[in-house]
């Protein structure tokens, strides 16, 4: 069975790496450092999850998931919001911006994994 692929988004490559070691066993796992290289890696690996930081320079997490939503190849694709805002109104503005679900750092590794799950239809 092909495994799922996962896209992380985060500009901190220690979170990267912490998100790419709870998931690397299930899922294939590709990375973006930037919300910018996200829209590219994602236009080109077509990702079946985003898993998304709201606080990165340049382009913040919510423009990046408001343009996920206006491509083709991710307009439908769940993201799920990584941060560490964890204001009901940051909450608000991700869902608004097109997000579907939203974990607040520092998370629990297996709440993310079942999260991820549930987005995936796998739960």
């Amino acid at each position: 069975m092909t495994k799922k692929k996962i896209l992380i988004v985060d500009d901190e490559p220690h979170i990267v790496n912490l998100v790419k070691l709870i998931l690397r066993d299930n899922f294939t796992v590709y990375e973006a450092f930037s919300g910018s290289e996200a829209l590219i890696i994602a236009d080109k690996v077509k990702p079946d999850l985003i898993i998304l930081d709201l606080m990165m320079p340049n382009m913040n997490g919510f423009e990046t998931c408001a343009k996920l939503r206006t491509k083709t190849a991710t307009k439908n694709t769940p993201v799920l919001i990584l941060s560490a805002k964890s204001q009901i109104v940051d909450k608000f503005k991700s869902i608004n911006a097109g997000a579907d679900d939203y974990v607040v750092k520092p998370f629990d590794s297996d709440e993310l994994l079942r999260r991820v799950e549930m987005n995936l239809g796998k739960a």
